[in-house]
């Protein structure tokens, strides 16, 4: 799990004369957890425009909490606020501002907030809501760079790399695999090197006794009870040496202790020792050439998985119930629908790119009325930019998210797979497969 962070925190009334002490907070966390100038301005300048909308919609007496936490690879700031009256729908990437509109002119600040930093999330909270934003630093991703030529390996031992030969496994990586069988940033070896040391990430090598790689696997903690693991990669071909069952169980051993209950790999390879793992089911790829790629995802189970209880649109409980059924997953499947109640006029869907692939991945990070318009437009936008590779998350363990089962359907999203545990409860990977 990861280690506590670095942090500093600022409590601070909701009084436009304190604007600047904001900024400042911003700006000097920033550079001190690793920033440089540019990214610390980035991050002041959505931190200004966070707490002047706040000072707007809240009251002078009003008392924020404003926490910065320095996350190796990224710096992270949390408003936690009581306003109810936060409308947070400039956070859409469709967003934007019309001059002749005085509420969009009022969200301005929010939209440049949200165009500011690489992710953002917003959760609910006892007395109010939390607003988190991440600025990831900035890295060169070192593509001048030559892969050395790699000489057969005899035999070899598993390491902990340490950051000169992490940055040379990831290059190898990026040398010898295709970019959909890893995330976009094993391609930046530097932000591989933080992610590891920040505890947040794992390696492993396999090396001879001259330092020759064979191959590598790196992991992390996805939700709250699963890990998630990346390769095993293997440059030495045909694997005659066992390296991939290696790799494989020295992962599994520095992950025994932790109290995850499965282990998830949806960057597989070839080289995945099958027999460790079960099909979770698969996606498809589209490739440039128009071709498609069937992408299997794998999972296995670590400890007992006692089960859960998930929440399900009747449109998607017989989805849930094959899956379930085939995967022996223990789990309470609890109906849930929307019936009329109050919801917040507007819904907020956080992206995530990964434009080498031509995907994006969408997520629910707000509730609202508009949830059907919202996702058309979305829809609207990524068609535009000729992204074919559209994908959905819901988290089961959040009865509004599961209640947007029925337009991701009529908007022409179907369910594909279960991830076990990956967020508050399970989450279901919907992909866009076109109007129907």
């Amino acid at each position: 799990m990861k280690d506590q962070p670095e942090q500093v925190s600022l409590k601070i009334c909701l009084n436009p004369v304190f604007l600047r002490l904001v900024t400042s907070f911003a700006e000097e966390s920033g550079k001190a957890f690793g920033l440089n100038t540019a990214d610390a301005l980035k991050l002041t300048l959505a931190c200004e425009e966070i707490f002047a909308y706040l000072c707007r919609a809240g009251r002078t007496d009003e008392t924020i909490t404003v926490k910065a936490a320095n996350g190796g690879y990224y710096v992270q700031v949390k408003f936690s606020s009581k306003s109810r009256d936060f409308n947070p729908r400039a956070f859409n990437l469709t967003s934007s501002v019309s001059f002749e509109d005085t509420a969009s002119l009022e969200e301005m600040g929010l939209l440049i907030a949200s165009r500011s930093v690489e992710r953002f999330y917003i959760a609910e909270e006892p007395q109010g809501f939390g607003l988190v934003l991440i600025k990831e630093k900035s890295y060169p991703e070192l593509t001048d760079l030559k892969s050395p030529e790699l000489t057969p390996i005899k035999n070899f031992s598993i390491r902990t790399p340490d950051p000169d030969t992490l940055k040379l496994f990831v290059r190898l990586i990026a040398a010898h695999y295709p970019s959909h069988a890893y995330p976009h940033a094993f391609s930046i070896p530097g932000k591989v090197v933080d992610m590891v040391a920040s505890s947040e990430y794992g390696a492993k090598v396999a090396v001879d006794e001259k330092g020759t790689i064979g191959g590598g696997i790196l992991w992390r903690w996805v939700g709250l009870k699963t890990i998630e693991s990346f390769g095993p990669y293997l440059f030495q071909k045909p694997n005659g040496l066992g390296l991939s069952e290696a790799l494989t169980d020295a992962c599994l051993g520095e992950i025994a202790k932790a109290e995850a209950i499965g282990l998830i790999s949806r960057y597989s390879t070839p080289e995945l020792p099958k027999g460790y793992f079960e099909s979770l089911g698969s996606i498809d790829l589209f490739q440039q050439d128009g071709s498609i790629l069937p992408w299997t995802v794998y999972f296995r189970q670590l400890h007992e998985d006692r089960g859960c209880q998930v929440w399900a649109h009747p449109v998607l409980e017989d989805f849930l119930r094959v899956e379930y059924r085939r995967l022996f997953f223990a789990r309470e499947i609890r109906s849930t629908r929307y019936g009329g109640e109050q919801r917040p006029a507007h819904s907020v869907f956080a992206p995530q790119f990964d434009r080498t692939n031509r995907q994006i991945t969408l997520r629910a990070v707000w509730d609202g009325a508009d949830a059907a318009e919202n996702l058309f437009q979305h829809l609207k936008v990524l068609k535009a930019e000729a992204l074919p590779n559209i994908f959905f998350e819901v988290d089961l363990g959040h009865a509004w998210q599961a209640n947007l089962s029925q337009i991701l359907v009529d908007s022409g999203f179907r369910p594909r797979l279960v991830l076990p545990y990956g967020g508050e409860a399970d989450v279901v990977v919907f992909q866009y497969q076109g109007s129907q």
